[in-house]
């Protein structure tokens, strides 16, 4: 390691602008420290920082860089930490030389353009603040956006649902959704914006919330650290609201207590941060202002938690399908592999109204090709996929439709007028029509039907083909493909032991990647503004695996 501290001593002294101003030393964690002064032409003097250089480096430790670039006097610049750190963004390579070179190069950019500059950031960052566990616990608070527009210092209730704890690096964490915000009268003042699923939900609490409008700030954008920061921001009536809160609720002393900041940031949005404060030991003290006694916060740290806005835009932020696909509200028919695959593809992809019919049963043996879990047994497939899907976003509204719907309408009427007209009145209120159930019937009778947008999706045994029409009139299409133009072996399938159907064979992986390579292709047609047409995705395993989709 001594050999590694002169190596790395002895190329930064080489690096120009740069002057070693504390030899380079290593403690007893092998990590290399000292000081440097980096000078760069615009500017007269040379600005100082502490480096410090993990084992790792030249490579990262974890996701964060092996090397860092420290001055506290910079705080108010952009781009510093907390504790001095410079955020620096550079590339990756293995050469130490090289590396040393790339890191302070990128220092120096940071030197021009936000101490020389003082640019700022076109885009919004929060709050620079280190979440803190309450008693040895963390607490997570995850909310939307709501159309309501809070006054300043405005202040009462929240509720909010806990849902599943977890472990946050070493600690472990208790997670709540955000349900409503109420006045100090507890009378609900507007909602959050989640699914009717996420706000049935009843295991509620309450906590507090204050709104302040400017955000609770030092040093522009590190947020306050300790109660009494606080005091400018509130008013007396807030301070009578948590003594009254308090003195009520002394059977609970010792209790965690939710306190919501709330502020504006750009955009016109409200960013919540939460404070956890304890039950019979608020931070506030009673003073005489003026010959009358009054409330304030007193000199303690405040023990900030971790909130996420996780409103529609934020939680698809990172892609989604189109909104021809996320707007419409779609009937999934079908829930075995494919559609199951579909259902949940979708509601990750964006989309909130989703409702499923099938009249079958999961057994144990769905679960390796389809999305159920073992765990959950022998139950309906619509009321585990329902479960499944609304625990996978908190945006999608799952209804299930009667699973005798189509029995009772397709084959029990007395004349096919009588059947078109009723599935018609039916399915016009969908706008998206996915047919996965691989029923023939219903193919059949779907022929004549008037409906928005069908799509029928099937494949062969082994998964060699996906077959999908996309107009109702497309019975003898899809018929054609599966008995004259398709090599679909049926001999091949999947015969278990017992009284029961046999069913094709294909892994998860195989119908999986049919089934997004299908979604893609419509997804990317309806983005185009271009028709659908009847299509078959086929593939080849003879020379590794190859993809086609033909369009007729």
């Amino acid at each position: 390691m001594e050999k590694r501290l002169s190596q790395i001593q002895h190329l930064i002294s080489e690096l120009k602008g740069v002057s070693i101003e504390v030899p380079f030393s290593l403690d007893e964690h092998m990590n290399i420290s000292g000081k440097v002064s980096v000078k760069i032409e615009e500017l007269p003097d040379a600005l100082e920082f502490d480096i410090t250089i993990l084992p790792e480096y030249p490579l990262k430790r974890f996701t964060t860089e092996a090397i860092s670039f420290s001055n506290v006097d910079f705080l108010e610049y952009g781009h510093v930490m907390g504790n001095g750190n410079i955020c620096i963004h550079t590339s990756h390579h293995p050469v130490l030389k090289n590396k040393i070179k790339i890191d302070f190069d990128s220092l120096k950019r940071w030197i021009w353009k936000y101490y020389y500059k003082k640019e700022k950031d076109t885009h919004y960052e929060h709050l620079i603040m280190q979440p803190s566990p309450f008693k040895n616990i963390h607490f997570s608070f995850l909310f939307t956006e709501v159309e309501y527009t809070f006054k300043k210092q405005e202040f009462g209730f929240f509720e909010y649902s806990k849902i599943n704890d977890g472990t946050y690096f070493d600690k472990n964490i208790l997670n709540h959704i955000v349900q409503n915000f109420r006045n100090p009268s507890n009378k609900i003042v507007v909602e959050c914006k989640w699914s009717n699923h996420i706000k049935q939900v009843l295991r509620r609490n309450f906590g507090l919330y204050i709104f302040l409008k400017e955000p609770p700030v030092k040093s522009k954008k590190f947020i306050i650290s300790n109660w009494s920061d606080l005091e400018p921001f509130v008013n007396e009536e807030f301070h009578k609201f948590l003594y009254d809160f308090q003195k009520n609720n002394r059977k609970t002393n010792g209790y965690p207590m939710p306190l919501l900041v709330g502020y504006n940031i750009p955009k016109k949005e409200i960013h919540w941060q939460v404070a956890l404060l304890e039950i019979g030991n608020f931070p506030v003290e009673s003073v005489k202002i003026k010959q009358k006694w009054g409330g304030q916060f007193v000199n303690e740290s405040i023990t900030w938690g971790i909130t996420r806005n996780s409103s529609y835009d934020y939680f698809f932020g990172r892609g989604k399908l189109n909104t021809q696909i996320t707007e419409s509200k779609i009937l999934i028919i079908g829930i075995g592999a494919i559609g199951s695959i579909v259902a949940k593809t979708l509601v990750k992809s964006g989309c909130t109204k989703v409702d499923i019919v099938d009249y079958d049963i999961k057994e144990p043996e769905n679960v390796c090709r389809s999305e159920y879990s073992f765990f959950n047994g022998i139950c309906n497939k619509t009321h585990e996929l329902q479960n499944e899907l609304i625990t996978t976003s908190p945006f999608v509204d799952i209804r299930i439709m009667d699973q005798n719907f189509f029995q009772a309408n397709t084959k029990f009427f007395p004349n096919e007028d009588s059947i078109k007209t009723n599935l018609q009145e039916k399915l016009k209120e969908y706008d998206i029509v996915i047919d996965c159930s691989t029923d023939n019937d219903l193919l059949y009778v779907f022929n004549d039907c008037k409906i928005n947008k069908y799509i029928n999706l099937s494949i062969t045994n082994e998964a060699k083909e996906l077959v999908c029409s996309v107009e109702p009139k497309s019975y003898s299409w899809t018929m054609n493909q599966y008995e004259n133009v398709l090599d679909n072996d049926l001999e091949n399938i999947h015969n278990p032991t017992g009284c029961w159907s046999p069913t094709f064979k294909a892994s998860y992986n195989d119908i999986n990647v049919l089934v997004q390579y299908a979604i893609k292709h419509i997804n990317t047609k309806m983005l185009n503004k271009e028709p659908l047409r009847n299509f078959v995705v086929n593939t080849n395993s003879e020379k590794g695996f190859t993809i086609k989709l033909n369009e007729f």
